[in-house]
């Protein structure tokens, strides 16, 4: 169980991992390396750097984030500790400082150093990165953005809805930095989930995917066959053209593919965001996500 913080602090949904925050289809990572004490100056293990506030944290809370940030490695990699790299007189490592704002985030919602440790691997510990195929994905931002997106959601998860103005909002804060895949992953339980797809890929083929996506949101509650096509009406869609593509094999294909695509890389539940190739793991609100976005374009 996690301790209580001193201080309630609310992001939005539940941080790191599936939890209640996603609709759930009914790795571990590698150790940091060790970090030899010696690394780190006394002056160095107990401050911290300038731009992580630890204001927030009780006693107990500061020293889980001293113990955290001496024994986890650099995410610079020169064999110092968090603390070290970012408190570096000279030449300090910028990403080690995001870490620790992070670390300090986590701590004071309670997190043990345990889950601490575990957010920090799937954050910025080296990965293969998922090799996700976008060729015939939907996209909107900058096609020559630094950073990628791919979002795998369901139509009729509520958590996939929710998600849509957090995305929204970080497409707008970069516009030049930032572009966004949409993969479809309806699930088994959701009985309108791939029909609603199957909408959404015969409203690409029009070229107005992103206008029925939004309408799609809308009538999250009600997806039945003469609701889709009610939408197509709304969205201004070629019904006739519509209804042709909804009834293809071609369309029925395209979201089995990204189905297939999405198990294939583990996914287990919906709304699943990928970053650069690296699944997001933590809260679905947009300033995560913001901080998610601001270590990849330093990099």
């Amino acid at each position: 169980m996690r301790r209580r913080s001193s201080s309630v602090f609310l992001i939005g949904a539940i941080a790191v991992g599936v939890g209640s925050s996603a609709c759930a289809k009914s790795s571990a990572q590698p150790p940091a390396p060790a970090v030899s004490p010696g690394n780190a100056s006394p002056a160095a293990k107990d401050k911290a750097p300038p731009g992580v506030d630890i204001s927030k944290l009780d006693d107990f809370g500061r020293k889980v984030f001293f113990r955290i940030g001496n024994n986890e490695a650099s995410i610079c990699g020169e064999g110092q500790s968090l603390l070290a790299s970012a408190n570096a007189a000279k030449g300090g490592c910028a990403r080690s400082v995001n870490a620790l704002r992070y670390v300090a985030r986590l701590v004071d919602q309670g997190y043990t150093d345990s889950e601490v440790d575990e957010a920090i691997a799937k954050r910025y510990r080296p990965i293969a990165p998922k090799k996700i195929d976008v060729s015939d994905a939907p996209m909107k931002g900058n096609p020559n953005g630094r950073v990628t997106l791919i979002e795998f959601a369901d139509y009729e998860c509520p958590h996939c809805k929710r998600f849509q103005p957090v995305l929204r909002q970080v497409l707008d804060e970069f516009p030049n930095d930032v572009k966004l895949y949409f993969k479809h992953y309806p699930l088994p339980q959701h009985s309108n989930a791939r029909l609603a797809a199957e909408g959404a890929v015969a409203a690409q083929k029009q070229g107005k995917f992103w206008q029925y996506q939004d309408k799609l949101w809308e009538h999250q509650d009600d997806l039945s066959p003469a609701e889709i096509e009610k939408v197509a009406k709304e969205t201004g869609l070629d019904l006739a053209k519509f209804r042709k593509d909804l009834a293809s094999d071609a369309v029925k294909a395209k979201v089995s593919k990204d189905h297939d695509e999405g198990a294939a890389i583990g996914l287990q539940a919906t709304p699943t965001l990928y970053i650069d190739g690296r699944e997001y793991t933590d809260s679905r609100d947009a300033d995560s996500l913001r901080d998610w976005i601001k270590d990849e374009l330093a990099k």
